[in-house]
């Protein structure tokens, strides 16, 4: 059996659930209209826990296939059998109720912090028991968002206007709201650290990354962190392809990983795979 084709069972086989394989199909097969079809497939079949999670976004989801197809949809919607109606459940994106159980001694690492939203919904499901938040958000408006909203928490948040790379320096970077991003045709340049050094031997608990398309370089930064202490990881899937390689990097560094896919737009967007170790 080729490598090509030895990765994708290897991550197949440690995926957690049918709504997972669904996905992860969809992400690998290149094709928009497929994933379309993929994502589409998953909120018909979705478990009773993943709908809990998430009413609104599959009341607007099942309202839009009621509805049909509209005349000029991408291929995307033509998979989906809906018709275009963008919902994001961003209040569960990240944090799976039957993936992610949160205890009182959690360490959260928030990469692409944003306006620090998943540091305080993090707080929040916590009932405000954890060890500590460490954020990094490198986008200079952003961060100012974040310096504002950071007076929601106490001393147990630690911010940095720092980008999470695989290696440390002075990186492009584009500045575009939410979609800002390591670049390297980018305008302005940011200070790049790999999260091994940020942490100084620290253990987080639960690692989001959020960082649109340098989630892999991220991992890579944090290999030794994931070798020593296998965090609980959250990450955006920016590229079809990182639905492969990150898995796969991953259980290269602990082979005890096991992963859940979960979709949380009713568009192409916003599909987050989940890692677990040991459980």
């Amino acid at each position: 059996m080729s490598e090509c084709n030895i990765l994708p069972c290897a991550v197949r086989a440690k995926l957690t659930d049918e709504s997972s394989c669904i996905l992860f199909d969809g992400l690998l097969s290149g094709s928009e209209f497929e994933l379309g079809r993929a994502v589409g497939e998953y909120f018909r079949s979705a478990p009773a826990q993943v709908r809990a999670d998430s009413p609104e976004l599959f009341s607007v989801v099942e309202s839009a296939m009621d509805a049909g197809i509209s005349g000029q949809t991408r291929d995307f919607y033509r998979g989906l059998g809906a018709v275009p109606e963008p919902f994001t459940d961003i209040w569960s994106c990240g944090f799976a109720s039957d993936v992610i159980c949160l205890g009182p001694d959690e360490l959260f690492v928030d990469a692409g912090a944003g306006d620090l939203f998943s540091s305080h919904r993090f707080a929040r499901l916590t009932h405000g028991k954890y060890r500590a938040i460490i954020a990094f958000e490198p986008a200079p408006e952003s961060y100012r968002c974040c310096l504002t909203n950071s007076s929601l928490f106490d001393e147990r948040l630690r911010l940095y206007p720092l980008a999470l790379s695989s290696h440390c320096g002075r990186l492009s970077f584009t500045e575009r709201g939410p979609d800002s991003r390591l670049d390297q045709n980018g305008e302005l340049t940011v200070e790049a650290v790999t999260l091994d050094s940020a942490l100084h031997g620290e253990a987080p608990s639960f690692i989001k990354l959020h960082l649109e398309g340098g989630e892999l370089d991220a991992v890579e930064g944090a290999a030794e962190t994931i070798r020593r202490c296998a965090p609980r990881l959250a990450v955006c899937l920016h590229r079809s392809s990182d639905a492969l390689r990150i898995p796969a990097r991953l259980l290269e560094l602990c082979p005890d990983y096991r992963f859940t896919f979960r979709h949380y737009s009713s568009s192409v967007t916003e599909t987050v795979f989940y890692a677990v170790a040991g459980e």
